[in-house]
């Protein structure tokens, strides 16, 4: 009886990569139940660094293998001697086996195919052969490792829910096999808006205005069963624009239930352009202007191999707010005073509200020349808000990053016009301190200006009066003085 070549044979993909911090990991240990002496130690996925993978934000991702016996064996606990016998459990042996290279003699034992390593045809064999499932077995990739216990001697095959499957190999006592699937991720990035991150995780934008997405994804070696999910938070508005470079990567767009966009690529493309980058890009506008500390999020994740999914990416986009509260010189609430806001250029602000056909969205006005800020008001071409009895304005919603001048367009009667004031949205701060900015402006009642007549114009001729009488006084002392000398 000819010893089967006992050979690690790798038949796998490496799907694409999840590049995260490595940390401590410890390995899985678990008890087949069979009562055998011999072990299979599985090396988990790493990134295409060859680092092990982490956990998640959203937890590490499950893993399943699945452990088939081909064979029974007998051995002598060393690497030395080893024999195979059919497996009852999986039946006789196939004509497909056979025509791979394996061969049973009338006692049943197995001799395999000539050489160090199996071929593909008799990894298909196998594949289609093996009926005797051990169990599954499951485990994290932040694990490490994944180790099966309690196996009997034996030859078995291995498959895994992150892609290929994992080997075919020998327990003799022990086996020690490598999943060489990588667990892809996504990284979906903000590429486009008045103010984002450099991660492209966070963006500053003005309501009604697009914010464009871009998501990368790398194909590694054997790459199978790629699925692209995004779902957009409702208040924003996909503009159905998704593109895809190349465009030959890709078997269907769709919309999956509960998704936005659904992209399926095509596996022989993917096995065929190993290393390639995948770049999906597409954009949304943003529809809700009160976006300060409750963003609009929406959410990518790419399912690969069996079953499995990958860590969710976020983004999320921000608007900002200004309040204004109005108050008199006593500190009371003071009604009917009417603000606008303008940018950096002079330009005021106009909220157009949401229709049926359109989403809310703001423009900036200038004012046509001889024109006034009360007649563009008037005529619906800027947005003025007005205090009501508790001195309360409604805010102004929906903006950007940038600086901005709060104007009283409208002073109430009895009042001076309140100073313009200065306010600044700062790029990359999520604070309410910074989106949700207040201004209290307080108006000062004006003064009487004087009257005319009355004692305006008695009271030079009184002047006048004595003073011709002083110098009269003067001149008479002055002639006496003289005449008595």
């Amino acid at each position: 009886m000819k010893k089967l070549n006992k050979v690690l044979v790798l038949v796998m993909a490496v799907i694409m990569t999840l590049a995260m911090s490595a940390s401590v990991f410890a390995a899985v240990t678990t008890d087949s139940g069979k009562g055998g002496a011999a072990s299979i130690t599985i090396s988990l996925p790493k990134d295409t660094d060859g680092n092990p993978i982490a956990a998640g934000t959203d937890g590490d991702v499950e893993l399943t293998y699945t452990v088939y016996k081909v064979f029974d064996a007998t051995s002598n606990g060393t690497s030395s001697a080893i024999s195979y016998k059919i497996d009852a459990a999986n039946g006789d042996l196939t004509a497909a086996m056979t025509s791979a290279g394996f061969t049973v003699d009338a006692a049943g034992n197995v001799s395999g195919p000539t050489g160090t390593q199996l071929g593909a045809d008799a990894i298909a064999a196998i594949k289609g052969y093996a009926q005797d499932e051990i169990g599954t077995f499951k485990a994290r990739p932040s694990d490490g490792t994944l180790k099966i216990t309690g196996l009997q001697y034996g030859y078995y095959y291995i498959t895994t829910t992150t892609g290929s499957a994992v080997t075919v190999d020998s327990t003799n006592p022990n086996a020690t096999v490598e999943d060489k699937n990588s667990i892809p991720t996504v990284d979906k990035k903000i590429t486009g808006a008045s103010s984002f991150d450099a991660d492209g995780k966070k963006a500053i934008a003005e309501v009604g205005t697009d914010v464009d997405y871009q998501v990368e994804i790398v194909v590694g070696k054997g790459a199978i069963d790629y699925v692209f999910h995004d779902v957009m938070d409702s208040r924003l508005s996909y503009n159905n624009d998704v593109a895809v470079d190349p465009a030959a990567a890709v078997k269907n767009t769709t919309t999956a239930s509960g998704d936005t966009i659904t992209v399926t690529f095509d596996n022989d493309w993917l096995a065929a352009n190993e290393g390639e980058t995948i770049t999906v890009t597409y954009s949304a506008k943003i529809t809700a202007e009160a976006l300060t500390l409750n963003p609009a999020k929406n959410t990518a994740t790419l399912d690969y191999g069996e079953g499995n999914t990958t860590d969710k990416s976020h983004t999320e986009v921000y608007t900002a707010k200004f309040t204004v509260t109005k108050q008199d010189g006593d500190k009371k609430p003071l009604a009917n005073a009417g603000f606008v806001i303008k940018n950096k250029s002079g330009a005021y602000y106009k909220l157009n509200a949401a229709t049926a056909t359109a989403s809310a969205s703001i423009t900036w006005y200038t004012l046509a020349q001889g024109e006034t800020l009360t007649q563009a008001i008037a005529d619906g071409k800027v947005t003025e808000y007005k205090s009501d009895a508790q001195g309360a304005v409604p805010a102004f919603t929906g903006l950007a990053n940038g600086t901005y001048t709060l104007e009283e367009s409208t002073v109430p009667d009895g009042y001076n016009k309140a100073a313009d004031q200065s306010f600044t949205i700062a790029e990359h701060n999520y604070t309410a301190a910074n989106l949700e900015q207040t201004a209290t402006v307080t108006n000062k009642p004006g003064t009487v200006m004087p009257g005319t007549g009355g004692i305006g114009t008695t009271i030079f001729y009184i002047l006048g009066s004595l003073l011709v009488v002083g110098c009269g006084i003067v001149l008479i002392s002055r002639k006496r003085m003289q005449n008595n000398k």
